[in-house]
């Protein structure tokens, strides 16, 4: 798999993410991780480490939303 497939996957994921969201799904996060590792790959690949930090950092705070979001809204994790 190409880097540049590999960034167009992370792309569509992370709209994919944002329109959950807006719509307050909470499958936007699981959405959000899997755009987040994508871009650490191709960011990784391509040694842009400022943008391989923003990633991992933004790959944790989607965790953290996640777990916010199940404990306010009482659902458990999925």
């Amino acid at each position: 798999m190409t880097i540049e497939l590999i960034g167009t996957l992370a792309m569509i994921a992370a709209i994919g993410g944002v329109l959950c969201n807006n719509r307050r799904l909470i499958v936007c996060f699981p959405i959000f991780l899997f755009s987040n590792f994508l871009s650490f790959i191709v960011h990784h690949q391509t040694a842009v480490n400022s943008l391989m930090v923003r990633d991992a950092v933004f790959f944790v705070l989607a965790i953290h939303g996640w777990v916010a979001w199940s404990k306010k809204s009482g659902r458990p994790l999925k």
